[in-house]
């Protein structure tokens, strides 16, 4: 039964990833940290691992299975009594991140507690299946399950107009597609930290122009296509370092051709000391929701390079605070790349002019946004039980 209530909802997050270093994980923890400091009622839900106590509310598990296409990932299906329990004792709406096992449970859960569902849209999961597996198919087996999920929601969540776009095509009506506000930490991230003494460890000389990738090392990051693009830039500028940063990933440990320094997982303000420390910010990934990681590089004063498929360009005004390239194209990237490594003067501009831009994502203000939906939701439902 839901509770009518004046003030701020209890929110219950529940994601199949939440111990992962990945955009889901880390955004949904920044959410959920910034909305507590501000004083909101807010737990992130998930699947129980051993050994692991942390602020994460963690619901035991009834079975444990790893995908081929994801050896490194454990996914777990939830104890839906368990979980049901605890969302009736504690939560007034439940926002499902992820069409996982833990995201279904979390669903079915909270649709036998009558509560509201909120689903925000975070993975181009289908996408990844196929680009991961090799077998185009594999996208039309997985994207009507996916289409299913969120269509159960009561209202869907975008972070982009990229995913707005992919709801749409699932036939969700436009009423129940809301976009939502996303933010970033600009205390953590900004150009004061550049140190170029801290890419001495990773054998980066101190004059050495360096292009920085941050993320997940995987097939579906279109890594390929960098990997082809920097042997170009290596040939014209064989002092120029590519730094790729990225702890999770079946190609961890493959980066090893000339003039790629792979440095492996960093975090928290290592992290936030080399995307300032670098000259150019590169992300080839097609298959972006959102990308954390390109809002991060321009508050830290970097010019991104990015593709234009995805929503990775939607952070990235071309030619203004980066350039946008077609990311199946290693040519255009090498371009670009070139472009940025030889200009100091243009990589200046680029950097001030995101810098400035990061200014229009910050982290306070997505969190009054994103519990001004959380309202508008709890007042709609409210309406319908008055009448």
């Amino acid at each position: 039964m839901i509770r009518l209530r004046g003030s701020s909802p209890r929110v219950a997050i529940i994601s199949d990833t939440v111990d992962d270093t990945n955009g889901i994980a880390i955004g949904l923890r920044r959410l959920v940290a910034a909305a507590r400091r501000a004083g909101h009622d807010i737990h992130l839900v998930g699947a129980a691992r051993p050994g692991v106590s942390d602020e994460v509310v963690r619901m035991p598990a009834a079975m444990n299975v790893c995908l081929p296409i994801y050896p490194d990932m454990t996914w777990s299906v939830p104890e839906v009594p368990a979980l049901a329990d605890w969302l009736g004792r504690s939560a007034d709406l439940v926002q499902v991140a992820t069409p996982g096992p833990v995201g279904i449970a979390g669903l079915v859960a909270a649709r036998m507690l009558g509560l509201p569902v909120i689903a925000q849209y975070h993975t181009e999961v289908a996408e990844y299946a196929a680009r991961m597996t090799g077998m185009p198919m594999v996208r039309m087996l997985v994207e009507p399950l996916v289409a299913w999920f969120y269509k159960q929601a009561d209202v869907c969540l975008a972070p982009s107009q990229a995913v707005a776009d992919r709801l749409a095509s699932f036939g969700i009506a436009p009423d129940r597609v809301w976009r939502i506000q996303r933010g970033v930490d600009r205390e953590l991230f900004r150009p004061s930290r550049r140190d170029r003494s801290a890419l001495a460890r990773f054998g980066i000389p101190a004059d050495a122009p360096v292009a920085l990738y941050v993320g997940r090392l995987s097939k579906e990051k279109n890594l390929d296509a960098l990997v082809a693009a920097w042997a170009t830039v290596h040939a014209a500028r064989p002092d120029a370092r590519l730094l790729v940063v990225g702890g999770e990933g079946p190609l961890r440990g493959t980066f090893t051709q000339p003039g790629i320094v792979e440095a492996g997982g960093l975090y928290g303000e290592e992290l936030a000391t080399v995307f300032a420390s670098a000259d150019v910010f590169a992300f080839p990934s097609e298959t972006e929701t959102f990308g954390n990681v390109i809002v991060e590089a321009a508050a830290s004063g970097l010019p991104a390079i990015v593709a234009a498929a995805g929503a990775s360009h939607e952070h990235v005004v071309d030619g203004i605070t980066g350039l946008v390239v077609d990311g199946g194209k290693p040519a255009q990237l090498a371009a670009a790349l070139l472009r940025l490594i030889e200009d100091a003067s243009l990589r200046s501009e680029l950097g001030g002019a995101a810098h400035a831009h990061a200014a229009s994502y910050d982290l306070a203000a997505a969190v009054r946004a994103t519990f001004d939906v959380y309202g508008r939701v709890m007042a709609s439902r409210q309406l319908e039980a008055a009448s």
